[in-house]
């Protein structure tokens, strides 16, 4: 199925997750009830899902997105702040609970995307602005005077005449008794004094003093821990086992099979972990037995090589081999499988009751996760609650509810509520990862230096199968849920036979770059190995990629790369102004120290324009980070500080993977384990990073991701400028291993 461009840019928009809250502030007679009923009740002025406002002048605000480092605690607490006039360090926010109210109006309370604060913007401020309103009404009343006379600031309600005040503790009852306004203005941007400015994080110190509560602190009454022992292999199951050595050891309780592996129960987690080696598990043979990454690898290869489904088409490609005055390019990218690699390992509490079930679960989705465990233990979704502890990173890991499916059935079994951790080696081995790709692009100048044509083949790994069925969650409950599975699996069923685009995979392969024939391809490899969102999804390779590819046809025109972007990017505003920036920024044309070079690369998703140039060399022939400049446009920046450390975090994270990161197996067996073989950049690896943020009163995009998909192509273009590699294929470290015939 071909598209043009338009539709191929609209339907990826949807792809990477733009959602809208579907709320509505309307007063009807229901919400009006229930927040005079909880008015009544505790004292406690309730007029939305979002804010409650006690007695005693604590401001609660529950956040409809898990919190797992990307600072959305601290946004929503600002956003409150500056709608009511108060300090935000004086409104205490923390993580809502699964609920119907906080699903999207594509059915799901998730956070990813980088969606947080574009989803949320304007919502939680309506939600403060009409507290605000009603609180005014409410003392405007009681003064008998008119509400615009009144005003609020630091925490108060103040009559113009300056001699009247109410706390707002004091006006929680009578608030509760103002009608719910359907519309309540908000502040415009001119008059922010809290938004865009560095609010130290409201979830900082608990983090310092180790009270913060991530998922693997949770503690319940009578619960107790657990291990899973995976299989060896991807797909294997167990067919029996022998656990009596582990049963007779201190705090065992019991050993039971679940369809994923064998799992242990002990009183302690780390009697489990002792015991699980005890028990000796027969697994059958599943498919994967005979197969390796080098296997999967040779055959994307060969696949790229061909012609693909097409994907997007405009113009005529075929000019390439029909002019004789064009300077052709071929070059073919690669990426390996890759870990999610959170610094919290996975876990999940969970307790499955006659009535229903509970869980604790440091997740990405909570209505996915309410899905999973209905379907898991049967039950209704409506009958799942799922409580959102602190997550300790997530990257797309913790949108995939395996291990709270575990520790359901586990419970189910020992009637206990039960948490499961994982180890960091069974996420490594045995988890979900980003999709291998081999990537084969043809490009051609001609004598002005302009690009003609431009052909991108991707040959990659669908998530579309392993993340299809949890996504049944964004059909209605009504559904019978057979019904749900149905459609989910048709839906996907379509996109995999090619009826429909992939337009996960092939997010930001379309360049931004003027180019008048232009053709992308599209193949799919299926193997057992499970796959799924990873930070930035197909962003992450397709920047590398494009970035790349572009820098190879500036050399190849004989242009220097920052004004052969420039000048494509006519139609590009936004893109073109983070490239200017960065060039400006990082230096570019000037100088540098022997054996280093400059590489630079500008790339938008996510609705946020990034540029990035690296300082990097070849030092004894290894990589030398010096210096990473990096401008982004996200709109508004809700709190500088924030953005930067997503930017930061974005930067660090992709060029870990570059450098050095990869999942390979034989035999169906993952060789990585721990972060000793699967290493993350440190700090004595990171250079300084500078980031600039562009000035904008735009509404704000996102910034969880946009970091990481010019970092990759930024450093190779570094090298290339340095030493004249060019480095196509990740990790960087083990393609210069082949270059210099290491063994």
């Amino acid at each position: 199925m071909t598209m043009d461009r338009r539709e191929f840019l609209q339907v990826s928009v949807v792809a990477s997750g733009a959602l809208v809250l579907g709320v509505s502030f309307a007063g009807c007679s229901g919400a009006q009830r229930q927040m005079r009923r909880v008015a009544e009740e505790s004292g406690d002025f309730r007029p939305n899902m979002f804010l409650t406002i006690t007695p005693d002048d604590r401001i609660l605000v529950d956040v409809e997105k898990s919190e797992m480092g990307q600072g959305i605690l601290t946004s929503h607490a600002m956003l409150v702040a500056e709608e009511l006039g108060v300090d935000p360090d004086r409104v205490e926010a923390s993580s809502a609970d699964s609920e119907k109210q906080y699903q999207t109006s594509y059915g799901l309370q998730m956070t990813g995307g980088s969606t947080s604060a574009v989803e949320s913007y304007v919502p939680v401020r309506k939600a403060a602005a009409a507290a605000r309103e009603m609180l005014v009404a409410a003392a405007a009343a009681q003064w008998g005077v008119s509400s615009t006379e009144c005003e609020t600031s630091d925490g108060l309600v103040r009559h113009q005449n300056g001699e009247r005040q109410f706390r707002f503790g004091e006006l929680t009852r009578a608030a509760a008794e103002v009608p719910i306004p359907d519309d309540p203005p908000i502040k415009d941007v001119e008059e922010f004094e809290v938004v865009g400015t560095s609010a130290r994080r409201t979830d900082g110190l608990e983090k310092v003093d180790g009270s913060a509560i991530f998922g693997i602190d949770v503690d319940v009454p009578n619960k107790v821990c657990a291990l899973c022992i995976h299989p060896p292999v991807f797909g294997a199951e167990p067919v029996s086992f022998d656990a009596d050595e582990a049963l007779s050891m201190r705090g065992v309780i019991d050993v039971i099979a679940i369809d994923s592996g064998v799992a242990v129960v002990a009183d302690k987690y780390w009697q489990a972990r002792r015991a699980a080696p005890t028990v000796k598990v027969e697994w059958n043979e599943p498919l994967m037995t005979g197969l390796s990454s080098d296997q999967v690898r040779a055959a994307a290869a060969d696949a790229a090589r061909k012609v693909g489904r097409e994907q997007y088409g405009d113009g005529d490609v075929d000019v390439i081999d029909e002019r004789d005055d064009l300077t052709v390019v071929e070059a073919e990218y690669t990426g390996p499988y890759l870990a999610h690699a959170t610094m919290s390992p996975q876990n999940c509490t969970v307790h499955v009751r006659d009535d229903g079930v509970e869980a604790w679960a440091p997740t990405q989705a909570p209505t996915i996760v309410q899905e999973a465990l209905a379907r898991a233990v049967g039950v209704s979704r409506g009958d799942v609650l799922v409580h959102v502890p602190l997550l300790g990173g997530g990257f797309g890991r913790r949108a995939v509810p395996d291990v709270a499916v575990e520790a359901a059935l586990i419970s189910k079994a020992v009637d206990r509520p039960v948490q499961l951790i994982w180890s960091r080696e069974d996420d490594t081995k045995g988890g979900y990862y980003r999709p291998i790709n081999h990537n084969a692009l043809r490009g051609a100048v001609d004598e002005s230096g302009d690009v003609v044509a431009w052909r991108y083949h991707n040959v990659s790994q669908s998530i579309v199968p392993d993340v299809g069925r949890p996504l049944a969650a964004v059909f209605p409950e009504w559904l019978p849920m057979r019904s749900r599975a149905i459609k989910t699996e048709t839906l996907f069923g379509l996109m995999l036979s090619g009826s429909l685009p992939e337009i996960v995979a092939m997010e930001g392969a379309l360049p931004p770059y003027h180019i008048d024939n232009i053709r992308l391809e599209y193949t799919p490899i299926r193997t057992p190995v499970p796959v799924a969102f990873w930070r930035a999804v197909g962003h992450s390779y397709n920047g590398f990629v494009v970035e790349s590819f572009v820098d190879e046809l500036a050399h190849a025109a004989e242009a220097d790369p920052y004004q052969f972007r420039r000048k494509m990017l006519g139609n590009e505003p936004e893109l073109r102004e983070v490239l200017d920036l960065a060039a400006e920024a990082g230096d570019w044309g000037e100088p540098l120290p022997e054996g280093f070079g400059r590489g630079i690369a500008a790339y938008e998703s996510f609705d946020t324009p990034v540029a990035q140039v690296i300082e990097a060399g070849l030092i004894d022939g290894e990589i030398v980070l010096r210096r990473i400049v990096c401008v982004v446009n996200c709109g508004i920046a809700l709190n500088p500080d924030i953005v930067r450390a997503q930017m930061e975090g974005g930067i660090i994270y992709g060029l870990s993977a570059a450098l050095r990161q990869k999942v390979t197996f034989d035999g169906g067996r993952v060789n990585q384990g721990n972060f000793d073989d699967y290493p993350m950049m440190t700090m004595q690896d990171t250079p300084e990073i500078e980031v600039h943020i562009v000035e904008s009163d735009d509404d704000p995009t996102g910034v969880g991701e946009p970091g990481l998909p010019p970092a990759a192509a930024a450093l190779a273009n570094a090298i290339y400028d340095a030493a004249g590699i060019r480095l196509r294929d990740m990790p960087f470290e083990d393609a210069l291993a082949e270059i210099r015939g290491d063994e």
